[in-house]
């Protein structure tokens, strides 16, 4: 019981944040991956085959819980040069060759990890807004969509939720996530 609360701390920091959850994630993701570095990222092993080893290993070792992250621009910048460092260390990229991030994403097929988190983090909103009116986390999400008139947010709250993080990723699309219909 202890080692869940501990484990529950370190995911939620005391500001609201998910910062420390994904920073430990990335630290594993980055382990895993150098682990696999002399037999695979090393090896005459086509490209391919590496970033296919890399999306089917890696990717979901750092993706773990993502749905649930509140992401900031500063953290999902973090997330894309995790990213871009193991796709470079795969391609065998030096640092001292100047090469795009994009000529990188373009050889070997691979879109931003932030993109990514964001496509689950919509699916996740989708599933959670489909269920039934009964359900807890239906009712806590309709009522944090339309707080009452008269709540106005603690001084010290955290400025950036889930669910604004929900609707940052759903504004581009033109669509209202109150009632998920175009609007």
């Amino acid at each position: 019981m202890v080692n869940d609360f501990v484990y529950l701390s370190s995911l939620i920091s005391h500001e609201g944040g998910s910062e420390a959850e994904i920073l430990r994630r990335i630290g594993i993701a980055r382990n895993c991956f150098s682990l696999l570095d002399k037999n695979i990222w090393k090896s005459h092993i086509r490209t391919d085959t590496k970033v296919l080893l890399y999306r089917i290993y890696i990717l979901p070792v750092l993706l773990y819980g993502c749905e649930t992250w509140t992401i900031t621009k500063s953290i999902a910048k973090r997330i894309d040069a995790f990213d871009t460092w193991c796709l470079r260390k795969i391609l065998r990229i030096p640092y001292t060759q100047h090469t795009t991030n994009e000529t990188v994403r373009d050889i070997t097929c691979c879109s931003p990890v932030s993109e990514t988190v964001k496509t689950h983090r919509l699916r996740f909103f989708g599933h959670l807004s489909r269920t039934a009116p009964e359900e807890d986390h239906h009712r806590i999400i309709a009522t944090a969509l339309r707080p009452p008139a008269d709540w106005r947010r603690p001084p010290g709250c955290p400025r950036i939720t889930w669910l604004r993080t929900v609707d940052e990723d759903v504004h581009p699309l033109n669509l209202c996530p109150y009632c998920m219909e175009e609007g």
